[in-house]
């Protein structure tokens, strides 16, 4: 297998990689906006098509071609019908339809066509494909902003970026088929893609900071790429172009796995805000019993009576006093005045102690080892203690 052919195939098997994370993130379709919905479906659909390619290019099975090919008149359409959730609005009704029945057109001709047509398809469906894409990019970017809210405007703003940007890597493998381009890099359009939905996720930016990410990516690429030729000597034109790609695939793979961590964080930190949010402000039973619904909160124990007689009573309550949003280092930092407040989210292991009340005493002590470094989860803690001295007045 040569250079571009197993970079290829890395590329894909990559892509096929930070697609199914993005789906496995957004699995749970009752946590999914609208438009998130239809990501997860356009999604699906192109780690499809990569799966199918790869494995094509991989077993070298040309049967999977006219699988291919039919998956990939869906792209247009797929595009077009996010745009429109983007967007809030449909699109003209002869674009719908143009890009309707050319996949269905398509993808027939793909699963039914004569051997001998192999080229002439390849350079339709990649015309077809490319122009459909086109078309959708320029949807979004002739929109009517202002009857669109600066969130929405943003979403679009990143997501049609990354199209954009991914439009030279979707046509490569059609020009590589047609013999025209060096090397196939469709894979890496699906990552750049899923990139910018997942910076959208996690942020909220715009197009200027997936640009600047992208930048800062290929960046990084090409610092490793001259760490590799100081090293092992200059390749040819073609393999180095190549290892560039699969480089800069990698980087975009690291990114989509930080982009999802820090969504999951934030997803985390929502749940406690809208459980604070959502309970009754009376009675403090009723409110504590709701706040304890939290995902964020599954392993909190709320300790009041018996289970805090181990404990110095007089100093707990003064230690809480102080710091009624406690973290075990806040505790710590006390020293001697601390100490119990400390060995108790030690024995619980625990990363917070809050006060819930002080007659009689209360003590919920909170474990949120993946939100404890946040810099809100204080803050978040400190409002629960607020909140829940009020329901019990």
């Amino acid at each position: 297998m040569s250079a571009p052919d197993a970079a290829g195939v890395i590329l894909n098997v990559l892509a096929f990689v930070g697609a199914a994370l993005f789906l496995l993130f957004h699995a749970d379709e009752r946590r999914n906006s609208p438009v998130e919905t239809r990501l997860t479906g356009v999604i699906t659909l192109l780690t499809g098509l990569i799966g199918v390619r790869a494995a094509r290019w991989a077993l070298d099975l040309d049967m999977l071609r006219r699988i291919e090919e039919a998956l990939a008149a869906a792209m247009p359409l797929a595009a077009l019908i996010v745009a429109e959730g983007l967007m809030r609005r449909h699109a003209p009704a002869w674009m719908k339809q143009l890009l309707l029945f050319g996949a269905i057109a398509f993808g027939l001709l793909a699963l039914a066509r004569l051997s001998s047509m192999d080229r002439v398809v390849v350079v339709a469906l990649g015309t077809f494909v490319a122009g459909g894409l086109t078309a959708t990019a320029l949807l979004l970017v002739s929109r009517n902003r202002r009857a669109l809210a600066p969130a929405e405007n943003a979403a679009i703003s990143a997501l049609g970026l990354g199209l954009v940007a991914a439009l030279p890597f979707v046509a490569s493998d059609f020009l590589f088929a047609a013999g025209v381009s060096p090397v196939r890099a469709g894979g890496l359009a699906l990552l750049i893609f899923v990139y910018a939905a997942v910076r959208l996720s996690a942020t909220g930016e715009g197009g200027r900071a997936v640009l600047l990410d992208m930048a800062l990516a290929l960046f990084g690429a090409g610092a490793a790429f001259l760490t590799f030729v100081a090293v092992m000597g200059v390749p040819d034109q073609t393999t180095g172009l190549a290892f560039l790609l699969v480089i800069l695939g990698l980087v975009l793979v690291i990114l989509i796995v930080q982009g999802l961590r820090e969504r999951a964080a934030m997803r985390g930190r929502q749940a406690l805000l809208t459980a604070l949010a959502e309970a009754p402000a009376r009675p403090l039973d009723a409110f504590v019993d709701r706040v304890l619904g939290s995902p964020a909160l599954d392993a909190a124990a709320l300790l009041e009576g018996p289970a805090l007689a181990d404990y110095d009573g007089a100093a707990l309550r003064e230690s809480l006093a102080a710091l009624p949003a406690a973290s075990l280092e806040d505790a710590r930092v006390l020293g001697a005045a601390g100490g119990a407040l400390a060995a108790l989210i030690e024995s619980h292991e625990g990363t917070h102690a809050v006060l819930v009340s002080e007659d009689p005493l209360r003590v919920l002590v909170v474990n949120m080892p993946r939100f404890a470094a946040g810099p809100d989860v204080a803050l978040q803690l400190t409002l629960l203690h607020k909140l829940a001295a009020g329901a019990a007045r």
